[in-house]
This record gives structure tokens, sequence and C-alpha cells, in this order.
């Protein structure tokens, strides 16, 4: 890696730290500057903006995320049993969150105190990554697996909300793994969702 490339990295690596732990406000250029050893200035030669800075951190912790999920499904077999394919993705999710390093944290975390322009540039790459847990909802739901008289909407939200929350209580230096609070998501909110055995599906909402 050239030196120019590794000092660019070093700049988005520090600020995904800096936003995961302190948030938008208080992530500063001087703060970043001061943290690498560099002039203010210098970072300007990499970045026009913090908020250019800042966006593509965040463009990262969402790839991150949703890479992770698409690989999880992936590997399932195709004729995988619809509930598993959830159980997979929220395991995933968890992970690539809780386990996956300052990027994804920092994008869960300042994704709400982001200035407007930016928070419309983000929004769409949030639509998107929701768009596979609607198809996943949807697949459980046509299949007869889910419930069909519940809010699908609601369910995608309750269910990511769950898992990003979990930032802010989760510490990986306990028992509790990241894959272990997915499987506890996934048995809570999936059960819920689940068809019970004198249940039938109803009309979705």
């Amino acid at each position: 890696m050239k030196k120019s490339d590794r000092t660019r990295q070093d700049i988005l690596d520090a600020t995904a730290s800096s936003l995961a732990t302190a948030g938008y406000t208080a992530t500063t250029v001087k703060s970043i500057a001061e943290t690498i050893g560099m002039q203010d200035a210098s970072i300007y030669y990499h970045f026009s903006s913090k908020d250019e800075l800042v966006g593509e951190v965040l463009d990262i912790g969402t790839a991150r995320a949703v890479t992770a999920v698409d690989q999880a499904l992936a590997e399932l077999q195709d004729d995988h049993d619809p509930r598993e394919a959830l159980r997979v993705a929220i395991i995933a999710h968890a992970e690539a969150v809780l386990g996956g390093g300052d990027y994804p944290r920092a994008n869960v975390r300042t994704f709400g105190q982001l200035p407007p322009d930016l928070t419309h540039r983000h929004r769409q790459g949030h639509r998107n990554y929701g768009q596979i847990w609607t198809r996943l909802i949807d697949d459980g739901v046509e299949s007869g697996a889910l419930r069909g008289d519940l809010n699908r909407s609601v369910a995608r939200l309750i269910i990511i909300g769950a898992l990003c929350w979990a930032i802010e209580w989760f510490d990986a230096g306990e028992e509790v793994s990241a894959a272990d609070v997915g499987e506890h998501v996934f048995q809570m909110v999936v059960n819920g969702l689940s068809i019970g055995e004198h249940e039938s599906p109803a009309v979705s909402v």
C-alpha cells in the first residue's frame, strides 16, 4: 500500500473510532488529526470536509453489514426454511455490528446525529439494506412459516432496532458473544412471528 493510501486509511480508522465512541458532534477534523499525529490541513489533502470523511466511514460500515448478511444467506441451501434464513441474517448482522469493529458501530451510533444533507445521502443505503430484511420476512409469510397478520415493516424495524440498540450494552469481554445476542433476538422475535401449532396463516397487513 502506498504511503498516501495508508495515511488515508489511518484517517478513516481514526474517524470510525471517534464516531463509534464519541459521536458525530465530538468528532472533529482537529481531534482526528491529533489522534494520528497529523496537522489539520493534511487531512484536507485526502478529504474536502468533515462530512465527506464521515460519509465514507458510514458507507464502509453499511457495506460491511450488507456483505456479512449476503454472505451468510448465500451459504444456505436452495430449499432452506425461511425461518433459518432469517436466523442466519440476524446472527450475521449481530456479528457485523457488535463484533465487526468501529465502522458498523459508527454507522449505528451516529446516523441519528447527522446533519440533514448527510442523513439524506445515507438514507437510501439504509433503505436498500432494509429491503433484504423485507424480502426475508415476505418469504416467510408467503411460505406460511411466519404470521401474516402482523405489519411486516414494523417487524423489520423491531428486528434491526433490537440488534442495533445492543451496541449500547454489549460487552465483548463478557461470556455472551455477538452470535449469542443474534440467537436470542431470533428466538424472541421470530418465535413471535412464527405460525404456531394451532394457528393458521392470516391475511397480511
